[in-house]
C-alpha cells in the first residue's frame, strides 16, 4: 500500500508505531527540499547531505518520544539550527587556523565565501538605512562609539541615537533573516 497520500500526522503516528514505510514516504517527501536549503546556506553539498542525513537519523531513532505538532516546520528548524551549529564550528576551526601558520583547508574557504556573502548582505541592508539612521548604526556597531558620545557628535539627544539604533537594528535582523547564521551582533563583531 503507498503512504504517498497520506498527512504528515497520519505518517507521524505510523512512525510511532515503528512503520518503515512511515518513515520512507516522509524522507522522499522532505529530504529534496532540506538538502536545497542546506546547501544553499551552506554552498557545500557535501555538509548539506551530512545534515540532512543526521536530521532524518534522529528522526527515526527519537519517533517514540518526539511530540511534534508540525512536521514540516520541525525539520526546516532542525535544519536551520544545524546549519548554524555547522557554521560557527567552521569560524571557530577557522579562527583558531589563523593562529596556526601554514595551515589551509577547503573549510576555510567555504567560510570566507560565507563571510563575504554575509558582508555584502550587510552593506546592501546599510544602504537601505535612511541616512541618518545609517550614520548612527555605523558609529555605533562599526566605530564603537558610545550612545553618549554619538549624541554629542551628531547634535541628538541619547534618546534619539536609542532610536535609530533600534530601527536599524530591526531592519538589519529582516534584512538578513536568509543567513540564520548568528546574531546580528555577532555578525558586525565578524566584519571588523
Amino acid at each position: 500500500m503507498s503512504l504517498d497520500l497520506l498527512t504528515d500526522d497520519l505518517l507521524l503516528r505510523l512512525l510511532k508505531a515503528d512503520d518503515e514505510n512511515a518513515f520512507r514516504t516522509l524522507y522522499e517527501r522532505y529530504w529534496k527540499r532540506l538538502f536545497t536549503m542546506a546547501c544553499y546556506k551552506l554552498k557545500n553539498k557535501e555538509a548539506a547531505e551530512e545534515i540532512v542525513q543526521n536530521i532524518f537519523v534522529s528522526l527515526w531513532e527519537k519517533r517514540t518520544s518526539l511530540q511534534i505538532e508540525k512536521l514540516e516546520q520541525y525539520l526546516f528548524t532542525a535544519v536551520k539550527y544545524k546549519v548554524i551549529n555547522y557554521v560557527d564550528a567552521m569560524l571557530v576551526r577557522q579562527a583558531s587556523q589563523k593562529n596556526l601558520p601554514g595551515i589551509t583547508s577547503d573549510e576555510s574557504t567555504e567560510a570566507t565565501i560565507l563571510i563575504n556573502d554575509l558582508h555584502h548582505a550587510i552593506q546592501q541592508a546599510l544602504a537601505q538605512l535612511p541616512p541618518k539612521t545609517r550614520e548612527v548604526f555605523t558609529l555605533s556597531r562599526f566605530e564603537k562609539y558610545s550612545v553618549k558620545e554619538i549624541a554629542h557628535h551628531m547634535n541628538l539627544t541619547e534618546k534619539a541615537v536609542e532610536y535609530h539604533i533600534t530601527q536599524s537594528l530591526k531592519l538589519m535582523r529582516i534584512s538578513l533573516k536568509d543567513f540564520m547564521i548568528i546574531s546580528v551582533p555577532a555578525i558586525i563583531t565578524l566584519l571588523k
